[in-house]
Parts: C-alpha cells; structure tokens; sequence
C-alpha cells in the first residue's frame, strides 16, 4: 500500500485536475507514482515542465533513458526502472540497451563516458576530481552537454527518491533491481507490491 496518497481524478481538486490532464497529454496515462506527486501542484508541474525542457534538450529520448536508468539503478528505484524500460522499448531500446544501461553500460563508447560520469556524479555527491571531468570531455561531451547532465540527474532523482519515500505500486511490467539491498531499508526486506 502507499505511504502517499495517490489521487485520481475523481478524488483530485480542480487544480490537481489539470495537472492530471498535462500529465494524461504527456504520458498517456496517470502513472500512479505521478498521481502521488500530485499532491503537490507546484512539485508536479515543475516536474512535467523539467521533463519537457529535456525532451527538447541536446540528448536522444534514446540516451536520455538510458542516463534515468543507470540512476534509477544505483538510487534503488524499481518503479523508476520498470517504468524507463517500458518507455525505452517503444523508444526502440532493445532489451540488451536497457539492460546495459541498468548496469551504466553503452556498446557506444562516446555514451559509455557520458554514462561513467552520471554514476561518477551519483556516487559521489558530486565530488569529481578534475581527471574526471576531463574524462567526459575528452570523448567529445561538450560543457553544454555536462551542464544538461545535472537536469536528468534532478528529474531523476525526485522521481527515485519520491516513490521509495511513497511506495506506490509498479504499474509497468515490473524489473527488479541487481542489487535489492538498495531498497530494502524502506521496503522492510520485502519486494515492492505490484498491480
């Protein structure tokens, strides 16, 4: 069961209404770690405004699920993860690209840098030595590109952290994470629920 309320439109107040009719447009449904976060309106709408700021951005919908699955990996999110393989596949990922990028791999080694330093990013906080900032540019990463890295790392991480704070069910076919100790802690040991 959730530890957040999710909303739907029958139970939503009117300006939640229309954050659930942006959200319908965007994804086609109301994924239900969405209509958690709906909750807060201005959460919301800021998240659906990041999301279509990136879409626009400098990075492939291919490579942009990629970078979300290697966080979602290393942050523990299996809703996240289950529900950027379902959107990668109709991006035309094959299950080998998306398995890959669980593990921040890319068979393309200009990816494979920019992959590198996403989980370099995540893992330390941030605290980069100048060698590995230098590592990302000497593939060819401009710091255009480094600057667009720290939005999918913000869309990224509110979604991560949001579901293993509210737990909702996995409404897309469900992966589970390599390593389950990241999230265990919040899920008493247990799996999460699905539908």
């Amino acid at each position: 069961m959730a530890r957040i309320h999710v909303l739907t439109p029958e139970t939503a107040t009117e300006a939640q209404k229309e954050i659930f009719d942006a959200t319908r447009a965007k994804f086609g449904k109301h994924p239900l770690l969405m209509s958690a976060m709906t909750n807060s309106t201005a959460m919301m709408s800021s998240y659906l405004t990041l999301f279509q700021n990136l879409t626009e951005g400098r990075f492939s919908k291919q490579l942009a699920r990629k970078i979300g699955l290697a966080i979602g990996e290393e942050n523990g999110c299996e809703y996240c993860i289950s529900l950027l393989a379902a959107v990668a596949k109709q991006q035309k990922l094959t299950d080998e690209d998306i398995e890959l990028a669980r593990h921040g791999k890319s068979s393309d080694a200009k990816e494979q840098a920019l992959l590198d330093f996403v989980l370099l990013v995540v893992r330390y906080k941030g605290d980069l030595t100048d060698a590995e900032v230098d590592a990302v540019k000497a593939a060819g990463w401009s710091d255009e590109d480094i600057a667009e890295v720290f939005g999918h790392l913000i869309l990224n991480f509110l979604t991560n952290y949001f579901w293993k704070v509210a737990r909702t069910d996995i409404d897309f076919p469900v992966l589970r994470l390599f390593d389950q100790s990241k999230i265990a802690r919040g899920s008493n040991g247990e799996p999460a629920p699905t539908v």
